[in-house]
């Protein structure tokens, strides 16, 4: 495995397994808060790693950030933005207790053997008075042709609270399938937002310590504020998944089919352990 200036994760061990508890929580809500995922000395670990990969001055590295913003006025710097699959960049991130324990999560939560499951990360950087996340499922960005079997893992690299834009979910929406979504924004930044009725009042709100995490189906509906404080909220979620399945006929995902139209279609691929593969 390649060497990068921050060294291999912390030798410490934190290990952490899901309670019958949680999982029968998770197969109902479609989401679960998890007080400590990780040490406090791997968050200092990871937290270089993202404050290196969002440092300008290595915006032409591989897997650098991208303004997620969607359009923005003359001169308006940008309120939300991502970098995707760090662990191409620094594959130690695969070595992880984050990952190592997310994964245990994932494959309890799924009902699916944990040797069955790959995973892909993003990092995301919301500056004080960041844009919210508008409500939407994850699946809505996925793909058509294929179907998947996959959640989230949400860690924050640091405190969170909700004013900084903590985690939000829709109890139980995770039951009601793939809902119908829209372009928010230029169907080329591809910004979705949920286009189907929904109870925002029985939101629940996750605001967390550093070192806990959130775990959310593909489907279940969620948010973030927008970031009401004076500094950057940080986070690193992970994506864990079985191998997409194709399907005989593909979704119908008009929202997709206008991203398409405006982009361009990429290569039918997915990231498993910091592999690309074609599909």
């Amino acid at each position: 495995m390649a060497s990068h200036p921050f060294g291999p994760p912390p030798a410490a061990r934190f290990e952490v397994e899901p309670t019958a508890e949680q999982v029968a929580f998770f197969k109902e809500n479609g989401f679960l808060a998890v007080e400590r995922i990780t040490s406090d000395e791997e968050i200092a670990w990871l937290r270089a790693i993202f404050e290196h990969i969002f440092d300008p001055a290595n915006g032409a590295a591989r897997g650098s950030p991208v303004d997620r913003s969607g359009t923005l006025a003359a001169g308006e710097q940008p309120k939300l933005t991502q970098a995707f699959f760090p662990e191409m960049q620094f594959p130690e991130l695969l070595d992880s207790t984050y990952r190592r324990n997310a994964k245990r999560f994932a494959a309890a939560l799924l009902d699916v053997e944990e040797s069955r499951l790959t995973s892909w990360g993003h990092m995301i950087r919301k500056p004080p008075n960041g844009k919210q996340a508008s409500w939407h499922q994850d699946h809505a960005y996925w793909q058509p042709e294929f179907d998947y079997h996959a959640l989230g893992a949400w860690l924050p690299l640091h405190d969170v609270s909700v004013e900084m834009g903590a985690m939000q979910f829709i109890p139980g929406s995770h039951k009601r399938g793939l809902l119908k979504h829209r372009q928010e924004d230029d169907p080329k930044h591809n910004v979705l937002t949920v286009d189907a009725p929904f109870d925002a009042a029985s939101a629940v709100a996750c605001p967390l310590k550093a070192g806990g995490c959130t775990f959310h189906h593909a489907e279940t509906l969620h948010y973030t504020a927008p970031n009401s404080t004076d500094r950057p909220r940080l986070a690193f979620p992970m994506e864990f998944q079985l191998a997409p399945v194709r399907r005989r006929t593909p979704l119908k995902m008009p929202w997709v089919d206008e991203h398409r139209a405006a982009a361009g279609t990429a290569p039918l691929i997915y990231v498993a352990d910091g592999e690309m593969i074609t599909l």
